[in-house]
């Protein structure tokens, strides 16, 4: 999951979605702040995180 600092505000992506957002990463200038592999973390589109937990 990787933190992007975009003009709106900083949004947590994960993997999927960031290639979904690749026009508007390119267009706006959005940049990665830092990745993080954390399963607490939630995609700010999907909702769903990087890391699946097993029970």
């Amino acid at each position: 999951m990787k933190l992007w600092v975009t003009p709106r505000g900083d949004r947590w992506l994960c993997s999927e979605c960031e290639k979904i957002h690749q026009a508007a990463i390119a267009e706006e200038g959005w940049r990665p702040a830092f990745e993080k592999n954390d399963p607490m973390l939630r995609c700010s589109e999907c909702g769903q995180g990087d890391v699946e937990i097993f029970d």
